[in-house]
C-alpha cells in the first residue's frame, strides 16, 4: 500500500514538472524554426551560453579546493563557512543584483579601483557572470564536498605513504574518483546560470558584446513578452527550452556512457 501511495504521489509530482514543458513546446512548436533563424535571438542565446559556461568553469576551479577543505578538515568556524556557501540560495535574486551593482559600481566597493584599469562590471559579460556565479556555485561546491566525503581517506594516506605530495594525491587519487560528480555539479551550475533572470535585470539588462549590445536570453524573452506579446515570447521560450534541454541531456548521456 505504501508503495502505491508513493508511486501515485511521485507521478503527480513528475506530471507537475513535465506538463508546463509539454504545453510550451506544443504551443510554441510552430515558431521554433523561425526563432532559430532570428539573429538577435541567437545572439542572446550565444551570450547566455558564454555567461553560464564561464560560471560553471569558475565554480569548478574555486569549488574543488573549497569542497576538499570542507570535506577533509575540521576547524573552528567551519559551520560559518558552510553557512556562507549556502547563503546565496536564500537571497532573492534581485537583491543579489543590487549587491553586485553596489560592490562593483564606479561609486562603491571595488568599482573605483577596477575602473582605474578600465575594468567595467555593470552591463558587461563579466558582471553577468559574477551575478550568476554568486547564485549558482553553491550546487557545485556541495556536490564536490559530498563526493569527496564518500572516498575512503585511507586511499590518500596510502598515496602519501608512497611518497606522493598532497597535490599529486589530489590529482591522481581524489580527482579521478570524483570527476563525474564534479561534472554533474558543473552541469547544475550551468543550468542554473542559464535560467537566471532576476539578478541580470539589475546587473546586466543588456551586455556590451563587441560593438553592439545584446540581451541575455531571459531578458530577451521578457522584452518580447512586454513589447510584442505572449505569442512571440512563447516561440522564443520554446526555442530556448529546446536548446538548453538538448545540451543538458547530451551532457548527461555523455557522463552515463563514460561509466
Amino acid at each position: 500500500m505504501f508503495f502505491i501511495f508513493s508511486l501515485i504521489f511521485s507521478l503527480i509530482f513528475l506530471i507537475f514538472f513535465v506538463y508546463p514543458i509539454t504545453v510550451l513546446l506544443l504551443v510554441g512548436s510552430k515558431g521554433i524554426i523561425s526563432s532559430l533563424k532570428n539573429e538577435s535571438f541567437l545572439a542572446a542565446v550565444y551570450v547566455t551560453l558564454i555567461i553560464s559556461t564561464t560560471a560553471a568553469i569558475f565554480a569548478v576551479i574555486f569549488g574543488l579546493p573549497l569542497g576538499y577543505i570542507i570535506a577533509r578538515y575540521e576547524f573552528k568556524f567551519k559551520s560559518v563557512i558552510e553557512t556562507i556557501i549556502d547563503i546565496p540560495i536564500v537571497i532573492p535574486h534581485v537583491v543579489v543584483g543590487i549587491m553586485i551593482v553596489l560592490a562593483f559600481s564606479s561609486q562603491y566597493g571595488l568599482g573605483p579601483f577596477l575602473h582605474r584599469f578600465g575594468i567595467n562590471v555593470i552591463d558587461t559579460i563579466l558582471g553577468a557572470t559574477l551575478a550568476v556565479s554568486y547564485l549558482s556555485s553553491t550546487y557545485t561546491i556541495r556536490i564536490i564536498e559530498s563526493s569527496i566525503k564518500m572516498i575512503d581517506p585511507e586511499m590518500e594516506l596510502i598515496s602519501r605513504s608512497l611518497g606522493a605530495s598532497q597535490m599529486r594525491t589530489f590529482f591522481n587519487v581524489i580527482l579521478p574518483n570524483i570527476w563525474k560528480s564534479v561534472a554533474n555539479g558543473a552541469l547544475l551550475t550551468w543550468a542554473r546560470a542559464t535560467s537566471e533572470a532576476g539578478a541580470l535585470f539589475i546587473v546586466a539588462y543588456y551586455v556590451l558584446f563587441g560593438k553592439t549590445t545584446v540581451y541575455p536570453s531571459s531578458v530577451y524573452i521578457y522584452e518580447s513578452y512586454v513589447g510584442l506579446g505572449l505569442i512571440d515570447a512563447v516561440k522564443f521560450s520554446a526555442a530556448l527550452l529546446v536548446i538548453v534541454i538538448s545540451i543538458f541531456i547530451l551532457f548527461r548521456l555523455f557522463l552515463n556512457l563514460r561509466r
